[in-house]
This record gives C-alpha cells, sequence and structure tokens, in this order.
C-alpha cells in the first residue's frame, strides 16, 4: 500500500510514538507481566528438574533407571504398559531373583545350561542361554539398523522396541 494511506489515518501517530519508547532501553516499562504460557512452561521445567533429581538420588529402582535414566525422555515416549514388559523395566514378576528376594524360592540362578547366573533383566537380555535365538533375531535387527551391541538398556527401549509386536 501506498505509504500516503497511512499518513491520514488517526491513531498511527500515537502507534508510532508508543512502539518507538518501547524499543529504547531507558523508557518507561509499559507491559511487565509474563504471559501465562511462559509461567506454566517454566513451572513444567522446573518440575521435571525436580523430578529429575529425586530420581537420580533414589536408592531404590536401579532396574528401571537402566532403561529409563532421563525423566524427560520417558515422559516423551508412548509406552503401552503390560506384565511381560513391566518385569522385564522394573527386575519385578517372573524372575527368580525377585522371588528369592521374597523368600518365594531358594534358587535365584537362571535355568539355562550354565546355571552360573541370576535370573535378572540384564540376564535374560544380555546372557541367558536359553533366549540365544531371540537375543541373535534382537542383534541382527540392531546391526541392521545401525546400532551396535551390547547396548544400553535405555537404547533398547528408546531405539528398537517395537510395541506393535508385543501387545
Amino acid at each position: 500500500m501506498d505509504c500516503a494511506f497511512w499518513l491520514g489515518i488517526e491513531g498511527n501517530e500515537l502507534v508510532d510514538r508508543l512502539a518507538k519508547e518501547a524499543a529504547v532501553e531507558d523508557g518507561p516499562v509499559v507491559y511487565d507481566r509474563t504471559p501465562r504460557e511462559v509461567i506454566i512452561m517454566q513451572e513444567k521445567e522446573n518440575e521435571i528438574h525436580r523430578w529429575q533429581q529425586q530420581w537420580t538420588k533414589a536408592g531404590k529402582g536401579a532396574v528401571t533407571k537402566a532403561f529409563f535414566p532421563s525423566v524427560r525422555n520417558r515422559l516423551r515416549q508412548k509406552i503401552p504398559i503390560f506384565p511381560e514388559f513391566a518385569t522385564m523395566v522394573t527386575g519385578h514378576g517372573k524372575l527368580r531373583s525377585y522371588h528369592h528376594r521374597f523368600e518365594l524360592t531358594d534358587n535365584l540362578m537362571c535355568p539355562c545350561e550354565e546355571e552360573v547366573d541370576e535370573q535378572t533383566t540384564d540376564h535374560l537380555i544380555f546372557q541367558c542361554k536359553k533366549l540365544h535365538n531371540q537375543r541373535n533375531e534382537m542383534i541382527k535387527q540392531i546391526k541392521n539398523t545401525g546400532g551396535n551391541w551390547p547396548t544400553m538398556n535405555e537404547t533398547l527401549v528408546k531405539n528398537y522396541l517395537d510395541f506393535t509386536d508385543l501387545q
């Protein structure tokens, strides 16, 4: 539009003057309130930070922390919860090491061929001879997508777990 069009419109001069005043650092504060959305975002960030500090300092949940060390990353993941998955990422459930902890069984060793390791989540994922074929398939899929083996538990859940096959 032509500049001459704006010259005669009432209020343009006032708008121009206020814009110039706002651009000057030492000028009067025209608006000093923080938008509601900014406050909400800041508070969410503060709460996630506090939650992460508590999570990191907690003396319990070592198995779960190996899969989910970052509260923020866990919150971003859409994970359907089902018993087998919960058992693996918590170290609870049908694991002999867990049952032994509560004196539900005398034997905490895995029934795989060597019986030298406790039946824990890490043993099942990385060592158990009874799961050799499944592990080899998983390793093959990971390497085909450019990943490395062995990998961290967090990486397994974040990058390689396909929940559509597990439901």
